[in-house]
């Protein structure tokens, strides 16, 4: 009996010393634990894209950013002086049998930056063209494209992305496709046969294989997203001193019935350093105003029809950064009207502008809008759309109108040509900066053409 009570005594003593050995190693598991779990926890989401932003999007639903408040930013200008512009006639200055897309004027408001695209042929020349003088100089060849190149005046050089299909070296023995895209960004100076290569980087196929580019007006600035890190990359007009901040639109792209899009346009704000993003989807898209510098973001609000959201196809900056010009849309792809709307960004108002008068008939659209230099005027592309009762084909009938949103009215350019511009989503028309020349498409007989206008300008006293 005293034998079992000493091995009761010596279990019981060993079992005491055994929790005793085990409570500070619970801890001691237990803070370690929480010290690795500690750098996995996701932060909130900040009201901002910032350098703190969460890394691992994903895990996070995304968030509505803060809406747009006004004044956005300090943008000092004078009050424009009331103009009044007379056009001519369009005249045909470039008829190819290729497909011709307007991007720019030059500073020298000479010649423009356009791209041209040949029949049976998957590449893409990038030229300046001089509507005077037909003189074209080609700059510089890619695969073909939608994606703008950007003119680089300090540099005298056109900016412009490509893409490269090359054999995958991952795919080996691996469940990948055969082929990578190599995304590239180059300069060129005006010979295509010393292009310069920027930067480059390779993705699976099902990625987006172009860079978005902006450059800042009249600072040459640049800006290009980089998709795989989620970031836009900044460089100086030098193409030098490489920086970066965060832009991750998956955290911002709260809308159920918006589905996520990569890619985004981007407009640069001029005096600011706020670049307009807004992407186009089949459903709708998105409208940010991101600061380049310090990471803020936040939604612009273009109105809604009914149940609603309206979305940007086309964004265009006044001259003087105050106005922000919107071809407006709803709904589904394809859209069964568009709208011209122009932001004053200091005090939020959101002016509705109706170009085409209520009673013309068939579906009204704004293909294309360009501001003059006084930063109040604009020239806008409105077609209607009307259905052939014999034939049931729809005809399409495109105008110039002279816009002033300052008082809400618009007036028809008289033009003999009636099928300017080329729809949604392109650039028809550019407007010179010293307000003398626009350039305009001016297809006829499915061929794509150039047209040119003079304009005068008589200023009121």
């Amino acid at each position: 009996m005293k034998r079992l009570r000493n091995k009761k005594g010596l279990l019981e003593a060993l079992v005491v010393i055994g929790l005793i050995l085990l409570i500070p190693l619970f801890f001691t598991m237990r803070t370690t634990a929480e010290q690795n779990a500690a750098p996995n926890t996701p932060a909130p989401p900040l009201p901002t894209v910032a350098v703190n932003a969460p890394q691992d999007s994903n895990a996070l639903a995304p968030k509505q950013p803060p809406a747009c408040t006004f004044p956005l930013a300090q943008t000092t200008t004078a009050d424009a002086v009331p103009e009044e512009y007379v056009f001519s006639e369009p005249q045909v200055v470039l008829t190819a049998d290729s497909s011709i897309d307007i991007v720019e004027w030059l500073p020298d408001n000479e010649r423009a930056l356009i791209t041209q695209i040949f029949q049976d042929n998957s590449q893409q020349n990038i030229e300046l063209f001089n509507p005077q003088t037909g003189e074209i100089q080609i700059y510089a060849t890619r695969h073909r494209t939608e994606q703008h190149p950007k003119w680089m005046s300090a540099s005298n050089a056109v900016l412009y992305s490509d893409t490269t299909v090359i054999k995958s070296a991952k795919a080996n023995g691996m469940n990948l496709p055969p082929y990578e895209f190599q995304r590239q960004l180059w300069i060129s100076r005006g010979d295509p046969k010393n292009a310069q290569l920027i930067e480059d980087d390779r993705l699976i196929a099902n990625g987006i294989s172009e860079f978005s580019i902006v450059v800042k007006p009249g600072k040459n600035q640049v800006v290009y997203r980089s998709y795989e890190d989620k970031k836009l990359s900044k460089r100086t007009a030098t193409l030098t001193g490489l920086q970066s901040v965060i832009f991750d639109p998956s955290q911002w792209e709260h809308r159920k019935d918006f589905p996520q899009s990569g890619y985004y346009n981007m407009a640069w704000r001029p005096n600011a350093s706020q670049i307009l993003l807004y992407n186009v989807g089949d459903v709708g898209g998105y409208t940010f105003l991101f600061d380049a510098d310090t990471g803020q973001i936040c939604e612009i609000d273009l109105g809604s029809e009914g149940s609603e959201n309206g979305w940007a196809d086309i964004a265009r900056w006044s001259p003087d950064g105050k106005y922000l010009a919107v071809i407006r849309t709803w709904g589904r792809r394809p859209v069964e009207t568009s709208d011209l709307v122009v932001l004053n960004t200091m005090s939020g108002k959101l002016d509705e502008m109706k170009i085409i008068p209520p009673d013309i008939e068939g579906a009204h659209f704004v293909n294309d809008v360009a501001w003059a230099p006084d930063s109040q005027h604009l020239v806008a592309i409105a077609q209607s759309l009307i259905r052939n009762q014999t034939t049931y084909a729809y005809d399409k009938i495109s105008n110039l109108y002279l816009v002033d949103f300052l008082s809400g009215q618009a007036h028809q350019i008289p033009s003999s040509n009636e099928k300017l511009g080329s729809g949604l989503g392109k650039t028809n028309l550019i407007w010179s900066d010293d307000g003398s020349q626009l350039l305009v498409k001016c297809p006829a007989n499915q061929i794509d053409r150039l047209c040119l206008l003079s304009v005068q300008k008589n200023i009121q006293p």
